[in-house]
């Protein structure tokens, strides 16, 4: 109930700046604040979606300012989507958006040392045959990847969980001499990659969105099944009910704790652990609260794939109640909304982000303050 929090939130503080940061050896919630690019980028709902469910982390930027004698730091993320990308860097994102472990394949690279961030995942995509390295045996890790490079891999990352059947795109500069061919021609045929005209461009440097745009795309094409259906609407299910009972008058922040450990993941679970850090202050303490839900909410599948889903919450409406000697708060909100899901490494599903239905929550808001 990340709205119903934010209201606690702001009665208390008016702001969420200073909201401190008890799970410090976690990511915290400014760790998710986009700071360059705008909502009118091509790529931001997906540069989002990587960045809040943790496929990608970004790089801190983080600025200090002075307000009233107080100094305050503000850290905000950049995700550079214009920069190019190393072959190094793509390979990280490609292992930790497929969620993949080490496969059967033991191969080495001389240039890719134990010591590398990027050996981990070098291994793991290896080890799966998605990356075969250069004719002497070498990776190249901060090479720039090119447009070529990086279809080649998503087809063979992708080659048994998406359906290539689809006659391919043919690009007049990619011909069947061109070791990517069938790469460019089977990932063009599905929407995954596309040219610029009847060019593919396969040597030109590719940049941090247009990966993140591709691996989004072949996500999307992965199926899910029935058993993954039921596992997404039990989890947002039991995300919504239990924090609705644990959050009111006494609230039980262990079992919330355990709750948003097992539900949530990502900016979803850093928004919840940092807001509960602020109502479990007792410096803030905000009186007796209750919150009960008003009739029953409907949960449905929006979208489903193997990795990840959009469901639909209709009907949440929730009473909220503060009070405190000297005043009574009361509300009714409807927290309706989507919520958006990504299956973990584990294969359990968790919640990475939670939108309401702005609309609906104006019309339906009311509120009511009396003096005692």
């Amino acid at each position: 109930m990340k709205a119903v929090r934010i209201l606690l939130v702001l009665l208390v503080t008016f702001s969420l700046f200073s909201v401190p940061h008890t799970f410090a050896a976690e990511k915290t919630i400014d760790q998710y604040y986009i700071a360059d690019v705008d909502y009118s980028h091509g790529a931001y709902e997906q540069l989002e979606r990587f960045l809040y469910a943790d496929i990608i982390d970004g790089y801190e930027e983080t600025e200090v300012y002075e307000e009233d004698g107080e100094v305050y730091e503000y850290t905000s993320v950049l995700l550079k989507p214009e920069n190019s990308i190393t072959r190094a860097q793509f390979t990280k994102i490609l292992v930790n958006a497929m969620n993949l472990t080490s496969g059967d394949i033991n191969k080495t690279f001389p240039d890719v040392k134990s010591s590398a961030w990027y050996y981990n995942y070098v291994q793991i995509a290896s080890s799966r045959g998605i990356i075969t390295g250069k004719e002497d045996g070498t990776f190249k890790p901060n090479d720039k990847i090119t447009r070529a490079q990086m279809a080649a891999m998503i087809y063979r990352a992708f080659n048994e969980t998406v359906d290539f059947s689809t006659t391919g795109k043919t690009f007049k500069d990619v011909t069947q001499k061109n070791y990517a061919y069938e790469a460019v021609v089977k990932t063009a045929g599905v929407g995954i990659v596309n040219g610029y005209g009847d060019e593919f461009k396969p040597n030109n440097f590719a940049k941090r969105s247009h990966a993140v745009l591709m691996i989004d795309r072949a996500l999307h094409l992965e199926p899910g099944t029935a058993e993954d259906e039921l596992s997404v609407i039990q989890t947002v299910n039991r995300n919504v009910s239990e924090e609705l009972s644990l959050s009111s008058d006494e609230q039980n922040s262990e079992a919330l704790e355990a709750l948003y450990r097992e539900t949530t993941m990502g900016y979803q679970l850093a928004y919840s652990l940092d807001s509960q850090s602020l109502l479990d202050d007792p410096e803030f303490s905000i009186g007796s609260i209750k919150m009960e839900q008003v009739g029953e909410h409907t949960s449905s599948i929006i979208s489903l794939n193997k990795r990840f889903a959009e469901v639909k919450i209709d009907n949440l409406k929730v009473n909220v109640s503060i009070s405190e000697p000297d005043m009574k708060f009361e509300m009714t909100i409807d927290l309706s909304g989507t919520a958006y899901v990504k299956k973990t490494e584990d294969g359990t599903w968790k919640i990475y982000n939670i939108v309401y239905d702005d609309e609906d929550y104006e019309d339906t808001l009311t509120e009511t303050m009396a003096g005692n």
